[in-house]
């Protein structure tokens, strides 16, 4: 049997292709999917309908609505028999259209095309204005500075200056910073310096975090300038004013680093004299302490950034030790001290710096972090004509590892596993970003095995070409390990924020702070035993441990719903905690004394409430959802958790003030004796009241969170209840065996409610009954605050589809999560339950708040039969 193919078309339906996606078929509402098209040629849409063998139309969507244009011709096709879909390659997500559901697409178009009209009225006749604002400083281009040489400072003077600075005391910063909409301020310009002349860099994590931190500094003060040793694109494309103090020697000896600290000092101090900033935020260098001589000399404020000791690197992975050890140490030491606060990127280099002297409490971790905007999942088209650039097929599983191949990036490790991994998983392909002394290991790998036709190695490339290639990627790696001589192995790798910012699996090394932020994980020695996942952010190995590496590597590659599920969580991760925005903004609270919660937790078994892994992203985020942010719980106030006080708070809230009218028309007291199904039970609210009254009670939940809470709240209450954890799509439960189906405020959150409703039907005895709650299209609720306030007054609907909208809006969330939400009309609910018999459909649900003051005088029932939240349908499977 051939597979249906299907007319893809552009928003301007005057390009298209054909394609083959087997996973519509099933499709029967809103679903995630990725459409992989062809090159989009000229095509007219009546020639398409006419065409043979189309089983239907994709047609592709940039704002949050179809236009009259797209509904006229998904009329045409319905009734030429065609399936429908709209498609935002933006959310990766399709609607499917039926006739109803076009009515619903109109009304959402007229609402549109109204307010706009109004818009412009009121614009033409002078009573509303359009005002921009023009916010920032212009970024000039980058400056040399061409300063003459200055006649280096002998050991004797260096000594000299160390001993004065030693004596110095820092300067607060204290003064100078304010809080502004919760984020922390200061008043006044800030200096950036970083002094390493000799490396020239276009890439590479200290080229990013460099660039990253100079912008959210920026960004939090009056204005920044950069005083650098070598030109940094990136910053004159984020519009930064960056100043080069040219480089003293065109070589980097241990007495060139040293004695370049008099050239820098020359020529800084007057220009920090004529800008007195409010603060020098440097980069620290080995051998360096201009920084610090130059805050101490001019009473500023310094902020120290220190990644780790250059001597224990040497120590590590060098051939001989450093000559000069003792005065880069006596260096660092007097940088440490005159530093108002020291921000380090693990807990071992603040142990390492404690062990040295320095006060803890002026020390802050502070983890690397990632821009958001520039490592993000690609968009279908994006990914598409990237990964055939580099070679790529669309079935491909493309392994990513970027970096400059330094001796702690167990390139050991990888040149061993890609041969291995590539011969158990017949689709893995390679990509290698980057270059340095390692990577021969990796290329005399390849070259033994023959791998060149699937590893593709792109060499050292810009910071952001860097971004882009990684977007190709389905897995990325990081197999570090700890092979430091004196100490803790004390990265925080960029790479890896990296990888969590890109949305993908990740395979790493429990190493450390790596361990930390990826926490909580998957074990590698625990596979393949998984199958159920909660928060989990990758899969951790022991540190060189071979024979894990390969094993993750493999299990992601066969495993593509994990892998999407562990990079949807990396990336929540990342943006909760990890965006540079984050890391600036700790820094800033920590000088201003507070101190900031740790982002980072040491790896454990993971206790937390197992999610069921589905494979669709939607119902990943319903469990997101609930396991974390329990339904009622947000209206208790001052009642400790997980007591019956506090189950009892929620019921009173649910009964007194949010719907009075439930226990009525639910029917809690009249099903006495019966077996009741609830799909959904939430904290256990409504299916304590079925209980205490009688009912033989089941609840079948996605959340493990809500059927852990049900579960307390009935040994508090003394009832029973019987709890399953499983997929309301596809029940546990043999045909007949229901006498009631009850579900409140739940089916419409899953893709698939077609499919729920008919696994209520199948599991109904003949004569059991259905008493559903969904959401109501045609309410005040939808069109007032959903459509009008958010989707037109705050313009999202332009890019968003309102179910985007709803899936940011409607629930309240503490994580960020966007679990799928749906509405439905009465016509489409009698058509959804056509199986049913007798079926009665009740509008209601409006809090006395919600109602329109010219509305007031209405009875509040009254208004919810008209424009009420929830529609509730009663509906009989026949007897016969």
């Amino acid at each position: 049997m051939s597979k249906a193919e299907y007319q893809y078309l552009n928003p301007q339906l005057d390009q298209g292709c054909t394609l083959v996606e087997p996973a519509l078929a099933g499709m029967t509402e809103r679903h995630p999917v990725v459409i992989r098209r062809a090159a989009l040629e000229p095509v007219s849409p009546a020639a398409v309908l006419a065409a043979p063998g189309c089983a239907g139309l994709i047609i592709e969507l940039v704002n949050g609505w179809p236009w009259p244009a797209h509904l006229k011709l998904a009329r045409k096709a319905l009734l030429a028999g065609k399936r429908v879909f709209f498609y935002w390659p933006r959310e990766q997500v399709v609607e499917v259209a039926d006739a109803e559901r076009l009515r619903s697409y109109w009304r959402l178009c007229w609402m549109v095309w109204l307010v706009n009209q109004g818009v412009r009225i009121l614009n033409t006749l002078g009573v509303a204005r359009w005002v921009r604002a023009a916010t920032g400083l212009s970024a000039p281009a980058a400056e040399a500075a061409a300063a003459p040489v200055v006649a280096p400072s002998t050991p004797v003077e260096r000594l000299q200056i160390l001993d004065k600075l030693a004596s110095s005391a820092p300067t607060s910063l204290q003064p100078a910073l304010v809080q502004d909409s919760g984020a922390w301020r200061v008043a006044g310009r800030g200096v950036y310096l970083r002094t390493d002349y000799w490396g020239r860099i276009t890439s590479g994590g200290s080229y990013g975090h460099t660039c990253h931190v100079a912008h959210e500094l920026a960004r939090a003060s009056d204005g920044l300038v950069c005083f650098m040793a070598n030109h940094f694109s990136m910053l004159d494309e984020m519009g930064l004013h960056q100043v080069i103090v040219g480089p003293p020697y065109a070589e980097s000896s241990e007495q060139s680093l040293l004695a370049a600290n008099e050239h820098f000092y020359v020529q800084l101090k007057t220009a920090l004299e004529a800008l007195q900033p409010a603060y020098l935020y440097e980069r620290a260098v080995l051998g360096n302490y201009v920084g610090a001589r130059l805050a101490a000399e001019l009473g500023i404020p310094y902020l120290l950034e220190y990644n780790g000791s250059e001597i224990s690197i040497q120590k590590s992975f060098g051939t001989t030790r450093f000559e000069h050890e003792e005065e880069f140490l006596r260096i660092e030491s007097v940088a440490f001290k005159q530093a108002t606060v020291i921000s380090v990127i693990s807990e071992p280099v603040k142990s390492d710096l404690v062990a040295r002297g320095i006060a803890a409490d002026k020390i802050l971790v502070n983890p690397n972090g990632v821009d958001l905007d520039s490592y993000c999942p690609a968009s279908p088209d994006e990914r598409t004509a990237l990964r055939a650039e580099l070679g790529f097929g669309p079935d491909d599983r493309v392994i990513g590892f970027t970096g400059t191949f330094g001796g702690w990036h167990g390139i050991d490790t990888l040149a061993s596993a890609l041969p291995m991994i590539i011969k158990r998983c017949k689709n893995a392909r390679v990509l290698l970003i980057g270059d340095g002394h390692k990577k021969a290991l990796v290329d005399q790998a390849i070259h033994e095995n023959g791998l060149w036709d699937v590893v593709h190695c792109v060499g050292r490339v810009p910071q952001q070409e860097g971004a882009r290639l990684l977007k190709a990627c389905d897995i990325c790696i990081a197999p570090h390990n700890a092979h430091m001589v004196d100490g803790k192995f004390f990265g925080s790798p960029t790479k890896l924020f990296e990888y969590m910012g890109m949305g993908v699996g990740i395979v790493a090394s429990d190493l450390e702070q790596m361990g930390e932020v990826l926490n909580p994980s998957v074990r590698a020695e625990d596979l393949p035993a998984i199958n159920m996942l909660d928060k989990q952010r990758a899969i951790l190995c022991a540190p060189g441990d071979l024979r894990q590496f390969v094993e993750a590597v493999v299990y992601l590659c066969k495993h593509p719903e994990v892998s999407d599920v562990l990079g949807r969580n990396a990336r929540q991760a990342a943006e909760s905690y990890y965006a540079w925005r984050h890391h600036v903004q700790r820094l800033l609270g920590f000088a201003a004394g507070h101190v900031p919660a740790s982002v980072l937790v040491p790896q454990a078994p993971v206790q937390a409430a197992p999610l069921l892994v589905t494979g669709d992203r939607y119902k990943d985020e319903v469990q997101n959802q609930w396991d974390h942010d329990p339904c009622g719980s947000h209206y208790v106030k001052d009642v400790p958790k997980h007591t019956l006080e506090w189950f009892l708070e929620v019921e009173r809230y649910r009964y007194e003030q949010y719907g009075p009218w439930m226990p009525r028309l639910m029917e809690f007291d009249q099903h006495a004796g019966e077996e009741v199904l609830e799909i959904g039970a939430g904290m256990g609210t409504d299916h304590a009241q079925f209980a205490r009254h009688g009912a033989r009670m089941t609840d079948v939940d996605l959340s493990a969170g809500h059927l852990a809470l049900a579960r307390e709240n009935f040994l508090l209450r003394g009832l029973q209840g019987t709890f399953v954890h499983h997929d309301a799509e596809n029940l546990p439960f043999q045909d007949n065996h229901f006498d009631l189906v009850y579900s409140n405020g739940v089916i419409h959150h899953t893709p698939n409610t077609q499919q729920v409703v008919d696994e209520i039907y199948r599991v109904l005895k003949p004569g059991g009954k259905a008493i559903i709650m969904v959401y109501a299209e045609n309410s005040l609720h939808y069109w007032r605050n959903l459509v009008l306030e958010i989707g037109l007054g705050q313009a999202q609907i332009y890019e968003k589809s309102i179910g985007a909208i709803m899936s940011e809006a409607v629930e309240i969330s503490e994580n960020d999560a966007k679990p799928l939400v749906k509405v439905y009309t009465p016509a489409r609910l009698r058509q959804m339950f056509s199986a049913f018999t007798d079926i009665e459909i009740t509008q209601c649900q409006l809090t006395p708040a919600e109602v329109p003051p010219i509305l007031k005088r209405v009875p509040l029932e009254t208004l919810g039969r008209w424009m009420g939240w929830n529609l509730v349908i009663k509906a009989y499977k026949p007897r016969a």
